[in-house]
Protein backbone atom coordinates (compact mmCIF):
# COMPACT_ATOMS: atom_id res chain seq x y z
CA UNK A 1 0.00 0.00 0.00
CA UNK A 2 1.42 3.37 -1.03
CA UNK A 3 1.77 6.23 1.45
CA UNK A 4 2.12 9.95 0.74
CA UNK A 5 5.72 11.27 0.58
CA UNK A 6 7.29 7.79 0.25
CA UNK A 7 9.99 7.22 -2.35
CA UNK A 8 10.02 4.16 -4.58
CA UNK A 9 12.04 2.67 -7.41
CA UNK A 10 9.41 2.13 -10.09
CA UNK A 11 9.26 0.60 -13.55
CA UNK A 12 7.13 2.00 -16.36
CA UNK A 13 4.49 -0.52 -17.42
CA UNK A 14 2.45 1.54 -19.93
CA UNK A 15 2.69 4.93 -21.64
CA UNK A 16 -0.08 7.24 -22.88
CA UNK A 17 -0.13 10.90 -24.03
CA UNK A 18 -1.23 11.99 -20.55
CA UNK A 19 1.45 10.11 -18.63
CA UNK A 20 2.81 6.71 -17.62
CA UNK A 21 1.63 3.82 -15.48
CA UNK A 22 4.30 2.53 -13.12
CA UNK A 23 4.73 -0.33 -10.68
CA UNK A 24 6.77 -0.46 -7.48
CA UNK A 25 8.95 -3.38 -6.44
CA UNK A 26 6.15 -4.42 -4.08
CA UNK A 27 3.67 -4.52 -6.96
CA UNK A 28 1.74 -1.34 -6.18
CA UNK A 29 0.41 0.53 -9.21
CA UNK A 30 0.80 4.26 -9.71
CA UNK A 31 0.54 6.95 -12.35
CA UNK A 32 3.08 9.64 -13.29
CA UNK A 33 1.46 12.57 -15.06
CA UNK A 34 3.51 13.74 -18.06
CA UNK A 35 4.15 17.07 -16.28
CA UNK A 36 5.63 15.09 -13.37
CA UNK A 37 8.25 13.44 -15.58
CA UNK A 38 11.61 15.18 -16.25
CA UNK A 39 11.02 15.09 -20.03
CA UNK A 40 8.25 17.69 -19.65
CA UNK A 41 10.76 20.26 -18.33
CA UNK A 42 14.05 19.24 -19.94
CA UNK A 43 15.55 17.46 -22.97
CA UNK A 44 15.39 14.16 -21.03
CA UNK A 45 13.94 11.23 -23.02
CA UNK A 46 10.22 10.64 -22.69
CA UNK A 47 9.02 7.78 -20.51
CA UNK A 48 9.10 4.37 -22.19
CA UNK A 49 7.91 0.94 -21.09
CA UNK A 50 10.63 -0.73 -19.05
CA UNK A 51 12.20 2.51 -17.82
CA UNK A 52 13.23 2.49 -14.18
CA UNK A 53 13.20 5.66 -12.14
CA UNK A 54 12.84 7.00 -8.61
CA UNK A 55 9.46 8.51 -7.88
CA UNK A 56 7.67 9.91 -4.86
CA UNK A 57 4.03 9.47 -3.87
CA UNK A 58 2.08 12.73 -4.15
CA UNK A 59 -1.43 11.43 -3.49
CA UNK A 60 -1.95 7.86 -2.32
CA UNK A 61 -5.72 8.35 -1.96
CA UNK A 62 -6.32 8.36 -5.72
CA UNK A 63 -6.71 5.28 -7.92
CA UNK A 64 -4.15 4.79 -9.23
CA UNK A 65 -1.96 6.70 -6.79
CA UNK A 66 -0.28 9.81 -8.24
CA UNK A 67 3.51 9.87 -8.26
CA UNK A 68 6.17 12.29 -9.43
CA UNK A 69 9.65 11.68 -10.81
CA UNK A 70 10.70 15.34 -10.53
CA UNK A 71 13.75 16.04 -8.35
CA UNK A 72 12.08 19.05 -6.72
CA UNK A 73 9.07 16.95 -5.71
CA UNK A 74 11.36 14.29 -4.28
CA UNK A 75 13.12 16.91 -2.15
CA UNK A 76 9.82 18.38 -0.96
CA UNK A 77 8.53 14.91 -0.06
CA UNK A 78 11.67 14.21 1.95
CA UNK A 79 11.09 17.42 3.90
CA UNK A 80 7.49 16.38 4.65
CA UNK A 81 8.00 12.70 5.37
CA UNK A 82 8.95 13.23 9.00
CA UNK A 83 8.04 16.87 9.65
CA UNK A 84 4.36 16.23 8.94
CA UNK A 85 3.95 13.48 11.59
CA UNK A 86 6.20 15.47 13.93
CA UNK A 87 3.95 18.53 13.76
CA UNK A 88 0.94 16.33 14.46
CA UNK A 89 2.59 14.79 17.51
CA UNK A 90 4.34 17.96 18.71
CA UNK A 91 2.40 21.05 17.57
CA UNK A 92 4.52 24.06 16.52
CA UNK A 93 3.99 27.37 18.35
CA UNK A 94 2.60 29.17 15.30
CA UNK A 95 4.77 32.27 15.65
CA UNK A 96 8.12 31.26 14.13
CA UNK A 97 9.91 34.08 12.30
CA UNK A 98 10.57 33.89 8.56
CA UNK A 99 14.12 33.23 7.40
CA UNK A 100 15.98 34.50 4.34
CA UNK A 101 17.79 31.30 3.50
CA UNK A 102 19.95 32.67 0.68
CA UNK A 103 22.32 34.71 2.90
CA UNK A 104 22.39 31.95 5.53
CA UNK A 105 23.41 29.29 3.03
CA UNK A 106 25.90 31.63 1.41
CA UNK A 107 27.60 32.26 4.75
CA UNK A 108 27.75 28.52 5.46
CA UNK A 109 28.85 27.64 1.94
CA UNK A 110 26.24 24.91 1.58
CA UNK A 111 22.60 24.23 0.83
CA UNK A 112 20.70 23.19 3.94
CA UNK A 113 18.37 20.17 3.96
CA UNK A 114 14.79 20.99 3.07
CA UNK A 115 13.42 19.29 6.18
CA UNK A 116 15.60 21.46 8.43
CA UNK A 117 14.39 24.61 6.68
CA UNK A 118 10.79 23.47 7.11
CA UNK A 119 11.39 22.78 10.81
CA UNK A 120 12.78 26.25 11.39
CA UNK A 121 9.95 27.85 9.42
CA UNK A 122 7.36 25.97 11.48
CA UNK A 123 8.98 25.95 14.92
CA UNK A 124 11.87 28.39 15.00
CA UNK A 125 14.71 27.70 17.40
CA UNK A 126 13.84 26.02 20.66
CA UNK A 127 13.58 22.87 22.72
CA UNK A 128 11.99 19.57 21.65
CA UNK A 129 10.93 17.04 24.29
CA UNK A 130 12.61 19.14 27.00
CA UNK A 131 15.83 17.70 25.62
CA UNK A 132 16.96 18.66 22.08
CA UNK A 133 17.76 22.27 21.24
CA UNK A 134 17.17 23.04 17.56
CA UNK A 135 19.61 25.69 16.35
CA UNK A 136 18.24 28.41 14.09
CA UNK A 137 19.91 31.02 11.88
CA UNK A 138 19.83 34.64 12.98
CA UNK A 139 19.29 33.87 16.66
CA UNK A 140 20.54 36.78 18.81
CA UNK A 141 21.91 34.33 21.38
CA UNK A 142 25.11 32.85 19.90
CA UNK A 143 24.56 29.58 21.80
CA UNK A 144 21.52 28.86 19.64
CA UNK A 145 22.58 30.44 16.34
CA UNK A 146 23.20 27.97 13.52
CA UNK A 147 25.86 30.02 11.72
CA UNK A 148 27.72 30.98 14.89
CA UNK A 149 27.71 27.45 16.24
CA UNK A 150 28.95 26.10 12.92
CA UNK A 151 32.12 28.18 13.20
CA UNK A 152 32.56 27.57 16.93
CA UNK A 153 32.12 23.81 16.73
CA UNK A 154 34.50 23.56 13.77
CA UNK A 155 37.20 25.23 15.87
CA UNK A 156 36.45 23.03 18.89
CA UNK A 157 36.64 19.83 16.83
CA UNK A 158 39.87 20.92 15.15
CA UNK A 159 41.42 21.56 18.58
CA UNK A 160 40.30 18.18 19.90
CA UNK A 161 41.64 16.33 16.89
CA UNK A 162 44.92 18.23 17.03
CA UNK A 163 45.15 17.13 20.68
CA UNK A 164 44.84 13.48 19.62
CA UNK A 165 41.14 12.72 20.07
CA UNK A 166 39.85 10.23 17.52
CA UNK A 167 37.78 11.49 14.61
CA UNK A 168 34.50 9.75 13.85
CA UNK A 169 34.94 6.60 11.77
CA UNK A 170 34.59 7.12 8.05
CA UNK A 171 35.29 10.85 8.06
CA UNK A 172 37.07 11.65 4.80
CA UNK A 173 39.12 14.57 3.57
CA UNK A 174 36.71 17.25 2.39
CA UNK A 175 33.87 16.14 4.70
CA UNK A 176 32.34 18.68 7.07
CA UNK A 177 30.51 18.29 10.35
CA UNK A 178 27.82 20.94 10.66
CA UNK A 179 25.90 21.22 13.96
CA UNK A 180 22.13 21.56 13.88
CA UNK A 181 21.17 20.79 17.49
CA UNK A 182 22.53 19.90 20.90
CA UNK A 183 21.18 17.96 23.85
CA UNK A 184 20.18 19.82 26.99
CA UNK A 185 22.26 19.10 30.08
CA UNK A 186 24.62 16.56 28.51
CA UNK A 187 26.52 18.66 26.00
CA UNK A 188 25.92 16.12 23.22
CA UNK A 189 26.00 17.79 19.81
CA UNK A 190 24.06 16.66 16.76
CA UNK A 191 25.76 17.17 13.40
CA UNK A 192 25.13 16.61 9.74
CA UNK A 193 27.91 14.72 7.99
CA UNK A 194 28.27 16.90 4.90
CA UNK A 195 30.03 15.04 2.11
CA UNK A 196 30.91 16.63 -1.27
CA UNK A 197 28.61 15.46 -4.05
CA UNK A 198 25.96 14.19 -1.61
CA UNK A 199 22.48 15.71 -1.57
CA UNK A 200 21.58 17.50 1.70
CA UNK A 201 18.69 15.08 2.26
CA UNK A 202 21.22 12.23 2.26
CA UNK A 203 23.48 13.63 4.99
CA UNK A 204 23.70 11.23 7.95
CA UNK A 205 23.11 12.53 11.47
CA UNK A 206 26.02 12.13 13.91
CA UNK A 207 25.80 12.54 17.68
CA UNK A 208 29.00 13.40 19.53
CA UNK A 209 28.81 12.77 23.26
CA UNK A 210 29.40 15.87 25.31
CA UNK A 211 31.83 14.49 27.86
CA UNK A 212 33.69 11.93 25.83
CA UNK A 213 35.08 11.04 22.41
CA UNK A 214 32.36 8.68 21.20
CA UNK A 215 30.22 9.21 18.11
CA UNK A 216 26.89 7.70 17.19
CA UNK A 217 25.73 7.44 13.57
CA UNK A 218 22.09 7.76 12.49
CA UNK A 219 20.46 7.81 9.05
CA UNK A 220 19.21 11.02 7.46
CA UNK A 221 17.23 13.23 8.23
CA UNK A 222 17.31 15.60 11.23
CA UNK A 223 13.49 15.61 11.21
CA UNK A 224 13.55 11.81 11.41
CA UNK A 225 15.86 11.95 14.42
CA UNK A 226 13.60 14.47 16.18
CA UNK A 227 10.47 12.49 15.37
CA UNK A 228 12.01 9.34 16.86
CA UNK A 229 12.93 11.22 20.05
CA UNK A 230 9.48 12.76 20.42
CA UNK A 231 7.65 9.53 19.52
CA UNK A 232 9.82 7.41 21.82
CA UNK A 233 11.10 5.23 18.97
CA UNK A 234 14.71 6.41 18.95
CA UNK A 235 17.46 3.81 18.87
CA UNK A 236 20.06 6.21 20.26
CA UNK A 237 21.90 4.94 23.32
CA UNK A 238 21.96 8.47 24.67
CA UNK A 239 18.17 8.70 24.88
CA UNK A 240 17.47 5.31 26.49
CA UNK A 241 16.59 6.93 29.83
CA UNK A 242 14.50 9.79 28.44
CA UNK A 243 11.26 8.38 29.91
CA UNK A 244 12.83 8.73 33.35
CA UNK A 245 13.70 12.37 32.73
CA UNK A 246 10.64 13.83 31.00
CA UNK A 247 6.91 13.30 31.35
CA UNK A 248 4.74 12.18 28.40
CA UNK A 249 3.45 15.75 28.09
CA UNK A 250 6.98 17.16 28.01
CA UNK A 251 8.06 14.63 25.39
CA UNK A 252 5.51 15.97 22.90
CA UNK A 253 6.05 19.65 23.72
CA UNK A 254 8.12 22.25 21.90
CA UNK A 255 9.27 25.34 23.78
CA UNK A 256 10.36 28.29 21.62
CA UNK A 257 13.63 29.89 22.64
CA UNK A 258 11.92 33.22 23.40
CA UNK A 259 9.69 31.60 26.03
CA UNK A 260 12.71 30.07 27.77
CA UNK A 261 15.27 32.86 27.67
CA UNK A 262 12.83 35.79 27.76
CA UNK A 263 13.19 39.07 25.86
Amino acid sequence: MLVDHEEHEVVVTAVAPVGAMVRTAAGDEGFVDRAKHPSWWSPAPRAAVGDRMRAVVLDASRTPARLSALADDVRIARSLRHTTPLTRLCPPPGDAASVEWGPVEESLGLTLPADYRRLVERYGGGLFADTVWLLSPGCPDPLYDLVGQCAERAEDLADLWDAGEDRPDGLRDGDRLVPWAYVEGSGHVLYWLVRPGTEPEEWPVLLNEGRGPLWEFHPPLCSRFLLDVVAGTTTSYYFTDLDELVTPAERTRFLPLARITGP
